[in-house]
């Protein structure tokens, strides 16, 4: 029951990462559900035996998930929202050192309820920063692998259609903005100083009905991107490493 709520709960989920040159910085992460999806999640809470005010991220859930984002990072503050757009939180950390970040693309589960097993270190984006010799910072994002799409591996159209509704308004973001100049960066979504690691509308990904044919066609990484390139709303790095550096 946990995983299906879990599955069905429409989120929106945004993480921006500010970084220093000493390797300091802030974690900034909003986490939405849509009015619908709570009333859902209550109800599965009410049948289990939960509070009728079931809350999707408590403040001292915001607090906790701090031990799960890596050594010395340290919860801030968060503010409560609940709006005609959904019910959720916004929450600051500051963390004392970025190469001890581990990230999860994925949101918390709502209401503290059992995660999904996995979420291995390979399925979590890490950081390495290194100071160059001319004095500039070179911070290297290692991203989890796509798993390759194919015909056997793959979701039947019968399961797209079944997971259409339940996903519809979802989306996951994950931006990085250092401090100071952006000198490069391999990553081909940046706007100003903010880079994009990953950027996925739900529903741009279902508005197209030959989007996961072409997909599981692809024989090639190369060729994954040239047609997620022509899909409107979505940025996503299929690199396995992202660099940035900043002076």
């Amino acid at each position: 029951m946990a995983a299906a709520a879990t599955c069905s709960a429409c989120f929106q989920f945004s993480t921006v990462l500010t970084v220093k040159a000493d390797g300091s910085g802030t974690i900034e992460q909003r986490l939405l559900f849509s009015q619908s999806a709570v009333a859902q999640l209550r109800q599965f809470a009410a049948l289990s035996g939960g509070a009728p005010d079931f809350d999707p991220l408590s403040e001292r859930q915001a607090r906790d998930a701090a031990a799960s984002l890596g050594t010395g990072v340290t919860y801030v503050s968060s503010v409560p929202i609940d709006s005609s757009e959904g019910v959720g939180r916004d929450i600051s950390y500051a963390f004392a050192d970025i190469n001890q970040l581990s990230l999860d693309q994925a949101p918390p589960p709502p209401g503290g309820m059992a995660a999904p097993q996995g979420g291995g270190p390979g399925e979590r984006v890490t950081f390495k920063l290194t100071r160059q010799a001319d004095g500039h910072s070179l911070l290297t994002i290692a991203l989890p692998a796509v798993p390759a799409i194919s015909a056997s591996n793959g979701p039947s159209a019968e399961q797209v259609a079944m997971l259409k509704p339940m996903l519809t308004g979802a989306r996951l973001s994950i931006e990085i903005e250092p401090a100071g100049t952006l000198v490069r960066t391999s990553s081909p979504f940046v706007t100003d100083r903010r880079v994009t690691l990953l950027d996925v509308n739900a529903d741009a990904l279902f508005k197209d009905d030959t989007l996961l044919q072409r997909l599981q066609a692809a024989a090639t990484p190369e060729e994954m991107k040239t047609i997620l390139k022509s899909v409107p709303n979505i940025k996503l790095n299929l690199d396995p490493e992202i660099t940035i550096e900043f002076q």
